[in-house]
């Protein structure tokens, strides 16, 4: 990496957007520390938010600009979120950014929204990452090149990704809820934009839109996770103070959303078997108390199982699903509320059925019992963001975007301060059918109409400025991401019942403990025709049990912060439980009931057949499900009555349909267990504490059927081009795989990873398919190979994917083609080699600073004895590879003769 000699901020800002000599260098001034985010400030108006936590391995540096879709004009729809694209090209001294980015090895993103826009990257945490993302973001903030020749190519990317949400009914249904629902304020149009405008906008269009919003008075900058204050705050001084504040104003903007005149109705037709009803209403901004209160109905009105929606409309079966969607704004905003319809039910009758249990939301007198299960449940998803330090600083985007970040802090003292009687004032103020947007115009006398408040600046800033929070919480201890210090602090066991279990003393933000628990089960006979069954048993365990209903499950939980979550795929029942050192011997308990007494209901039967098969349902024209369940079918043709059998998406409603009580409690009685099984805690939680609630847990859970592993078959892949039409689709997808067989403990798997590193994976959009499609030609959205090599099998595969308008389906097989195949004539270079080598180590220090990677680690060294070492010695033989060996191991394992590919979408389109 290129790096510039500390005194040359003042240099390289003399080609500055702004012609004017930087300023002198001062020392961000501290503000406040509000519950361990530290605000500072500097004289050009640049904000700064710290917030350190020694317990990462990793950092994160995130910049907000207030600046999103709301601030588009006339011929201008998408140019915000096309700036975040083209953001990631290059700046006049750092030079291309996406090629540091893929250096360091660390995750990278920009995101657009209505009020803001922001980038971010998490790295390990050291000073030379820190000192490199801040010079990087300062540059980029006003020396980005916006060259027309990288718009050229980056408009049919954006105009790719537009065209991805365009097939996904979901989606185009929010965004015409919200475009008829608002008539003039700006959160009416799609952020990612109007088609037409991305396409003509030109470079110095562009420009000027950039030089306007990005500048230090726009922006509010935060590092979180491990890091050195003093430094980061040099660097800060370094880089971002000596940039001058610009002589522009920028105004901010002045629509405000007129109160609605009477109900709204549209129809979208399209080429779906899916069935949606959608009804939006206009609320508050977040800055509005109401907002706490009427997110706190919304949980009421639709959670599983408690909501009187859900109990109306889902337990009925009129619907087989119910959620919302409520954004954080600036503005007044809207709810979304979302009605999955099976595809068997009448649209017109249940739309009338929707409506009229819509009509009753501001009528029904809730209850203290109905905000204490909702506030439990709301607090737990606070707390959860919280005590996720990165995570925690990227979600700060949205709550920056609506005005200021204190305004997190107030809308949870809201939440917890909330009384019945705000709840049925928000129901009784935003609840009326002439401030929804689902129906037809209907005129009607004497309406008292909806109106808002509207939040000002000054408004915001005085509910904000004397703002103190809570009292901090502790700083859990640092904990170093390496495999020897994960060693030292892990302890092994294993239970009565021959289960395995792993716990790894590590102290979690708010001391939480997370485990994952993988329980294999069955075998060839008594799985066989099963599959079915055993995915809709997981899926029912926590559907109520001898002892509790399935409301009181989720309420305990709820009340607790805590969740546990199961799905089986193949042999394995996974089960996933997050909650916090004082509540965990009662939420094992929990688990412990429903392992061993679990009673499926008949009814939540039905809902779950009519649920899956309503989701299924809307895959059965979805260009890139058709594709990927015909290229599995075509690369491993099983018999029917194989487990590794793959029903089409038909045959799975089919057999979802035939499932019964009696099938899912034998498979429950005599298949399920965790004789078989292994699983990893993680937090600062005493291991006898642990194990002994894992034996009350566990130790009992047994099964009848012997566990013994199903091999799958080796199928040699040959060379076959496959094209579905999807009539009426905007975007396509090409697929496609190569069969071989490899284990992961092979000689050439080291030199096999690194050559798809090359082709297709490795990097930050770096490698040859994603630079030659995505950067170069701007064909695809999202286009790249991996490698799917198993542990405890030889039967391995390389595969690709893009995603592609369908008129460029010629174009895009040509690239991939092409690109294999020079890779497989030519081979890779030097540079290409030593490139993906640190960003593969770098990326793998990355992945060591995350918890799931820790407990992975731990399960794949129970079930499958595999040394945590191993994770090491990868990078070391990584490292020591010679370029001949991978070009031999990709001539050797992959082929152009026998990649099957797939082609799914609208190739009648011209």
């Amino acid at each position: 990496m290129k790096h510039l000699l500390l005194g040359t901020a003042v240099f390289f800002l003399m080609g500055a957007v702004n012609p004017v000599l930087a300023q002198k260098a001062e020392s961000p001034k501290f503000i406040s520390n509000t519950e361990g985010v530290k605000e500072y400030s500097l004289s050009n108006g640049m904000k700064i938010l710290l917030i350190p936590d020694p317990s990462q391995s990793n950092m994160v540096v995130n910049i907000v600009y207030n600046v999103g879709s709301k601030d588009e004009g006339y011929g201008e729809k998408g140019m915000a979120h096309l700036l975040e694209h083209m953001l990631f090209k290059s700046t006049k001294n750092l030079g291309d950014i996406k090629k540091q980015l893929s250096d360091k090895g660390g995750r990278a993103n920009g995101t657009t929204w209505y009020d803001r826009t922001n980038y971010y990257e998490v790295f390990p945490s050291s000073d030379e990452n820190l000192q490199w993302s801040l010079q990087m973001e300062a540059d980029r903030m006003v020396n980005a090149t916006i060259l027309q020749s990288d718009l050229d190519k980056e408009f049919s990317v954006v105009r790719n990704e537009f065209e991805i949400g365009e097939n996904n009914p979901t989606r185009v249904m929010i965004q015409n809820v919200f475009s008829n629902g608002y008539t003039w304020h700006n959160y009416g149009n799609s952020t990612i934009g109007s088609k037409e405008d991305i396409e003509r906008v030109k470079a110095p269009t562009l420009r000027k839109f950039y030089e306007k919003y990005y500048q230090p008075d726009n922006a509010t900058l935060i590092v979180a996770g491990k890091f050195d204050e003093k430094n980061a705050l040099k660097y800060i001084s370094d880089y971002f103070s000596v940039l001058p504040k610009p002589n522009r104003e920028l105004g901010g903007t002045y629509t405000v959303e007129p109160a609605q005149n009477g109900e709204k109705y549209f129809e979208i037709k399209r080429n779906n078997d899916q069935q949606i009803i959608a009804a939006g209403y206009h609320t508050s901004a977040y800055a509005d108390k109401d907002y706490a209160a009427l997110a706190a109905l919304y949980e009421i009105l639709t959670a599983d199982p408690s909501g009187y929606l859900y109990k109306s409309l889902v337990e009925t079966q009129k619907v087989s699903g119910i959620w919302t969607f409520s954004p954080v704004v600036r503005d007044p905003g809207m709810v979304y509320f979302n009605f999955d319809v099976p595809k068997d039910r009448n649209l017109e009758e249940i739309t009338r059925i929707v409506k009229a249990e819509l009509d009753k939301v501001a009528g029904i007198k809730y209850t203290a019992e109905d905000l204490k299960r909702a506030k439990a449940k709301l607090i737990k998803d606070i707390d959860d963001g919280k005590n996720n330090t990165i995570n925690y600083a990227i979600g700060l985007t949205e709550i920056i975007g609506a005005g200021n970040y204190k305004l997190g802090f107030l809308y949870r003292d809201n939440v917890e301060n909330l009384k019945p009687e705000d709840i049925n004032r928000v129901a009784q103020k935003y609840f009326k059918n002439n401030n929804r947007t689902l129906g037809i115009f209907k005129p009607s006398p004497n309406e008292e109409r909806v109106f808002p408040a509207e939040f000002r600046d000054n408004q915001i800033a005085e509910l904000t400025k004397d703002y103190k929070g809570k009292a901090l919480e502790k700083e859990p201890a640092p904990f170093e991401a390496s495999i020897a210090n994960l060693k030292k602090n892990l302890t092994e066991g294993k239970l009565s019942n021959g289960m395995k279990y792993g716990v790894i003393n590590k102290e979690l933000k708010g001391e939480k403990v997370q485990g994952t628990f993988r329980l294999r089960f069955g075998n060839e006979k008594d799985l066989k025709g099963k599959n079915a069954v055993a995915k809709m048993t997981a899926s029912l365990l926590k559907s109520g049990t001898k002892n509790r209903t399935k409301e009181q499950i989720q309420d305990e939980l709820d009340q607790m912060r805590s969740s546990i979550d199961t799905y089986a795929y193949g042999q394995n029942l996974m089960i996933s439980v997050n909650t916090y050192k004082q509540h965990y011997p009662k939420v094992m308990a929990i688990l412990q009931d429903i392992l061993t007494n679990a009673s499926f209901p008949e009814n939540e039967i039905t809902k779950t057949v009519v649920e899956t098969n309503t989701w299924l349902e809307g895959q059965l024209k979805d260009p890139n499900a058709i594709a990927n369940n015909e290229l599995q079918r075509l690369a491993t043709p099983y018999p029917e009555t194989s487990i590794f059998y793959v029903p089409s998406l038909q045959e799975q409603i089919d057999n979802n349909n035939k499932v019964t009580k009696a099938q899912i409690v034998d498979f429950y009685q005599n298949i399920m267990g965790a004789s078989d099984g292994a699983g990893t805690l993680i937090g600062n939680i005493d291991s006898k504490t642990a194990a002994t609630e894992l034996e009350k847990t566990f130790g009992k859970f047994t099964s009848k059927s012997k566990f013994t592993e199903v091999k799958p078959t080796f199928f040699e892949t040959k060379k076959q081009d496959k094209n579905i039409i999807t009539p009426d689709k905007e975007n396509a997808v090409a697929l496609g795989t190569s069969s071989f067989k490899m284990k992961q403990d092979h000689p050439d798997y080291p030199a096999l990873v690194m050559a798809n590193e090359i082709l297709g994976s490795g990097g930050f959009l770096s490698a040859r398919l994603p630079m030659r499609l995505r950067e170069k030609e701007g064909i695809s959205y999202g286009v790249g190979s991996y490698l799917n090599v198993p542990v405890s099998n030889e039967v391995a595969s390389w595969n690709y994917y893009a995603f592609l308008n369908p008129t460029k389906r010629a174009a895009v097989e040509a690239a991939i083609k092409d690109e294999l195949g020079k890779a497989l004539a030519s081979g890779f270079t030097q540079e290409e080699l030593d490139s993906n080598k640190k960003s593969y180590a770098n990326g793998r220090k990355t992945s060591l600073g995350t918890d799931n990677t820790l407990i992975n680690l731990v399960n794949t060294k129970l079930i499958f004895d595999i040394p945590l070492e191993s994770f090491d010695e990868q990078n070391t033989k990584i490292q020591n590879l010679k370029l001949s060996e991978v070009n031999a191991a990709l001539k050797k394992y992959i082929s152009e003769n026998s990649v099957i590919s797939v082609f799914a979408g609208d190739f009648n389109k011209k």
